[in-house]
C-alpha cells in the first residue's frame, strides 16, 4: 500500500460521499478504515456501513493516516448535533480537530496530512475551525449553511479569521477547493457536489502519486476528472 485513508461516517451520512472517494483511493492502493461511533452505522440512503475502528481509537493513531475523508450529509442531519446540548457529532469533530491540527511536537515526524470533506461534510470543517483563515466550498445550495457553521466558530473563538467561501456567484460551481497547507501543516481540500468527492480525491492522488497515477485511475473508473487547474 502507498498510503492509508481513515473514513468517518455517522448517522444519516451520503453514501456516494464516501463511496466515490474510496474507489479512487482503493484503485490507489490506499488502505481504508472506516471509524465511527457505532458498529453500524445507516446512511440517508438507508445502506448500513459496518465500521471497522471506534472514533476513541482512531484518535490515538492518527499519524497512521495519510488522509481523512469527511463525507456530508442534508445540513438539518449535521447542524444541530454539533451543538453541545444535542452532542451527537462531537465525538466526530474531535476526531477531525485533532487530525487537522496535530500536536506540534510530533508534527515533525508525521507524514504530510490531508483532510478532504466531500459536499455538505464542510459544515462539519466550518464548525470545528478546520477553515478558518482559509477559502472553502460546498454543495452550491449549502453556502449559507456554510456560513453559519464558520460564524459560529468565530463567535467561540476569540481571533479567529473566518472563511471565505466560493464560488460567491451561486449560480457558478467549484468541483473543488484546495486551501493549500493550514497553519499546523496539514492541507485542506473541500469539495462541491456529492460526485465532485471523486474529483477531489483524485486531486489528492496527483498530488501524492503524480498526475499520471490520477489520470490512470479516472480512466479506469471510467469518470471524467473535473480537474481544478491551479
Amino acid at each position: 500500500m502507498v498510503g492509508s485513508a481513515l473514513v468517518v461516517v455517522f448517522q444519516a451520512f451520503n453514501t456516494l460521499d464516501i463511496a466515490g472517494p474510496i474507489c479512487i483511493l482503493s484503485n490507489s492502493n490506499f488502505s481504508i478504515t472506516v471509524a465511527a461511533k457505532d458498529e453500524f452505522t445507516t446512511s440517508q440512503e438507508n445502506i448500513v456501513v459496518k465500521r471497522t475502528i471506534s472514533f476513541s481509537e482512531a484518535k490515538k493513531h492518527l499519524s497512521d493516516y495519510d488522509i481523512l475523508l469527511v463525507p456530508g450529509s442534508r445540513s438539518r442531519n449535521i447542524l444541530p448535533y454539533v451543538q453541545p446540548e444535542n452532542g451527537q457529532l462531537l465525538e466526530l469533530l474531535d476526531v477531525i480537530i485533532n487530525f487537522a491540527k496535530p500536536e506540534s511536537s510530533v508534527q515533525a515526524d508525521q507524514k504530510q496530512r490531508t483532510i478532504l470533506s466531500v459536499c455538505v461534510g464542510s459544515l462539519l470543517l466550518g464548525y470545528a475551525g478546520v477553515l478558518d483563515g482559509l477559502t472553502a466550498t460546498t454543495h452550491r445550495l449549502a453556502p449559507k449553511a456554510l456560513r453559519t457553521a464558520c460564524e459560529e466558530y468565530i463567535i467561540k473563538t476569540p481571533g479567529a479569521k473566518g472563511t471565505r467561501i466560493i464560488p460567491e456567484d451561486t449560480s457558478d460551481t467549484v468541483s473543488y477547493c484546495d486551501a493549500g497547507i493550514n497553519d499546523s501543516g496539514v492541507r485542506v481540500i473541500t469539495s462541491g457536489a456529492v460526485t465532485n468527492g471523486i474529483d477531489a480525491a483524485l486531486h489528492f492522488v496527483a498530488l501524492h502519486m503524480g498526475r499520471s497515477a490520477a489520470v490512470e485511475v479516472a480512466e479506469l473508473v471510467g469518470h471524467n476528472w473535473r480537474e481544478v487547474k491551479a
